[in-house]
């Protein structure tokens, strides 16, 4: 049976089925199915191959609930999972998105802060730079989960974070 889920990247919306077949997965992404393959390099580092096309992914959770954060491509993705049925009741309810983001914002993993490009009282977008941790030889930009107002900085650069330190808080 497969696993029905809606995704949105940049307010753009995905309506993806994955099902496992033989040794990977049939993954069908609005309507255009494709063969993919996995193989897990570390922890959020795998290999992906798509329609026998190869690619690297670095896919990590970023503090909320069905959130992802992909690196691949050159590019860094940041990515909201929900299961498809609930997704579609939550639009008949008026409650379309993510919901409520948490404006606190905790390192995904453990790391050296290697750049801080914000201070309080800066105004911030969602998106934005925030600043770099880097983790497992990678630089991993720290975004900017919603527009606000920088309320602390308690990380400083050069400090070692753990996963789920506070890095930042915005309101």
């Amino acid at each position: 049976m497969p696993q029905h889920y809606l995704v949105t990247i940049d307010e753009q919306e995905f309506d993806i089925e994955v099902e496992f077949v033989g040794e990977g997965y049939r993954v069908t992404v609005n309507g255009n199915e494709h063969l993919v393959r996995r193989f897990d390099m570390e922890s959020v580092h795998s290999l992906m191959l798509v329609d026998h096309m190869s690619y690297e992914a670095f896919v990590r959770g970023n503090g909320e609930q069905g959130q992802r954060s992909v690196f691949m491509l050159g590019r860094e993705i940041d990515a909201h999972i929900e299961d498809y049925n609930l997704a579609q009741l939550k639009k008949a309810a008026g409650m379309s998105g993510p919901g409520a983001v948490d404006t606190t914002v905790k390192a995904p993993m453990p790391g050296l802060v290697i750049d801080i490009k914000v201070s309080p009282g800066d105004t911030v977008s969602k998106g934005q730079a925030l600043c770099i941790v880097e983790a497992m030889k990678m630089e991993n930009v720290i975004k900017a989960p919603a527009d606000g107002t920088v309320k602390a900085v308690p990380a400083k650069t050069g400090s070692s974070v753990e996963k789920g330190d506070v890095l930042i808080d915005i309101e």
